[in-house]
């Protein structure tokens, strides 16, 4: 070994000798132990040093020796170690590894000279690091497969990650279901609600509702009062419905109608619309002079064309838009107000005619016939319109022809007119109460005693509150024109054959003949 060698010991990375620092620096020495527990050392060339043992002075400083069995020769190429890789195998300075003695090459005490000399400068340039648990820490990388190892509170860590994205990812799963699931029963609600309005599919029945139409409204107007009167649940689908179906360019009839609420905005529409139906469907239908309210309405239903139930509802509304029916007076006790002024004739109807329409022609058709002459005539006898349709309903009653009824009303007039004959005593006006009751069943016994009682002119003076029919033009002529006689008494036998008395005393002698021609 030479002088130089011996002297700074080791080469560095550069192949310049490394220069050695005494044992209490912390320096970093090599001892190659020999079979004979001698300590040498070799030099590039080949030879051995004899060095003196290790003090107990170096040991206690950190000196670190390293007992290298000699071992055959053979040339190595030295390697370069990096700073990373130097700091990762450095070895411990409570560890010491004790090799047999031999023989190693100059060049590998050189590295091993030179590892330890790198790894006593880690030492110095670092604080001592505590002992690792190596069953508990594995390095981060492995520089053969690539992969992170991960410590147990890593692994953990990861897996509480996972599962709560898992969860989160669950929960909006579920609040985007439910959403959707509140979305599509929502929109199904008001589906089948806004279905219901139109085609009245499961409505509650058993409920009727009455809406009232005034002169001049239109469609929306039309439209609001269904909805106000809780007949249309779903106003904004249902109205543009009708839009498509064109509801919105019609004119709707004046009158008050009654619904049921499980009526379909379309057919509600369709009953308060103006009628214009096709030829096919016109119903053509003729009510004798004489007939009342009650049985005219039950011919018109009978014919599919309207219900009477809708016709006695617009009755006073309808006939409020009438100069004639605002003008009557004569309203105590009186059963209806506009018997008498459906004037008898033939009709032409649509089936399913709104009742509003019907009642409209009815009206139209009496206002037609009643003239300038007419209104003329009864103030020349200081009578109401309304009086002379009572007197003319008392006559179309009683007269068995045309050729009576002057006659008739020439008696009505004379009693109307008499201080002695107060009362008309005319069996027609009390048989109007008591027919209705019996062919229609309109009364209860309250309402019937008080109607019939109100009628009957054989216990009240003059005429009774109202018209009991509905007369034709002949009566309404007669009332007005009646001829001048005495009589105040009349009757009728079997055959129709009329008998005429100024008195009661001649008027029983007729009672009593035509009893006997009878018998």
């Amino acid at each position: 070994m030479d002088k130089d060698n011996h002297q700074y010991g080791p080469l560095n990375g550069n192949n310049q000798p490394v220069r050695r620092k005494n044992a209490e620096a912390g320096s970093f020495r090599t001892n190659v132990e020999g079979r004979k527990n001698d300590v040498f050392s070799s030099s590039p060339g080949g030879g051995r040093t004899i060095q003196s043992p290790q003090s107990a002075s170096e040991k206690k400083s950190g000196a670190f020796s390293v007992n290298i069995p000699e071992q055959p020769r053979r040339p190595q190429q030295p390697q370069r170690v990096s700073q990373s890789a130097q700091r990762t195998q450095q070895p411990r300075p409570h560890a010491q590894k004790t090799e047999p003695a031999g023989q190693r090459p100059a060049s590998a005490q050189r590295s091993s000279a030179q590892a330890g000399k790198s790894a006593a400068g880690a030492n110095r340039a670092q604080p001592p690091k505590k002992p690792v648990n190596r069953a508990q820490s594995k390095p981060a990388a492995s520089a053969a497969s690539g992969r992170t190892r991960l410590t147990p509170e890593e692994k953990r860590f990861r897996k509480e990650k996972k599962r709560r994205a898992r969860l989160r990812s669950l929960l909006g799963f579920i609040v985007c279901a439910i959403f959707i699931a509140l979305i599509t029963v929502s929109l199904s609600v008001v589906a089948i609600s806004a279905i219901n309005d139109i085609l009245c599919i499961g409505k509650d029945s058993g409920v009727t509702v009455s809406v009232v139409v005034e002169k001049g409204d239109d469609f929306n107007a039309v439209f609001d009062k269904l909805c106000d009167n809780g007949l249309i649940a779903q106003k904004q689908i249902s109205k543009l419905f009708c839009l498509y179906r064109h509801y919105d360019t019609v004119d709707y009839e004046p009158g008050a109608y009654y619904f049921d609420t499980n009526d379909g905005v379309e057919a509600m529409l369709e009953e308060m619309k103006v009628s214009k139906g096709a030829s096919s469907f016109v119903v053509r239908l003729t009510f004798p002079e004489g007939w009342s309210i009650a049985k005219i309405f039950q011919k018109i239903e009978k014919n599919e064309v309207c219900t009477a139930e809708k016709l006695y509802a617009n009755l006073d509304i309808v006939g409020e838009q009438y100069d004639f029916y605002k003008k009557i007076t004569s309203k105590s006790g009186r059963y209806l107000m506009a018997e008498g002024y459906l004037f008898p004739d033939t009709y032409e109807f649509f089936k399913n005619e709104s009742a509003s329409s019907v009642l409209r022609k009815l009206f139209d058709n009496f206002e037609e016939h009643w003239t300038k002459e007419f209104s003329a005539r009864a103030k020349e006898l200081g009578l109401s319109r309304d009086q002379v349709i009572t007197i003319a309903s008392i006559i179309q009653r009683e007269a068995a022809n045309k050729a009576q009824m002057k006659d008739i009303s020439s008696v009505i007039h004379n009693r109307l007119n008499s201080v002695q004959y107060t009362m008309l005593q005319c069996d027609s006006t009390a048989d109007y109460i008591y027919n209705l009751n019996t062919a229609f069943k309109i009364f209860d016994d309250v309402e019937y005693s008080r109607y019939y009682e109100a009628y009957n002119t054989y216990s009240i003076q003059g005429l009774p509150p109202g018209p009991i029919c509905n007369p034709g033009l002949d009566a309404i002529d007669a009332a007005l024109n009646p001829n001048s006689t005495p009589y105040y008494f009349f009757a009728h036998d079997s055959l129709g054959q009329i008998y005429l008395a100024v008195t009661d005393y001649e008027h029983q002698a007729n009672l009593a003949k035509i009893f006997e021609e009878s018998n």
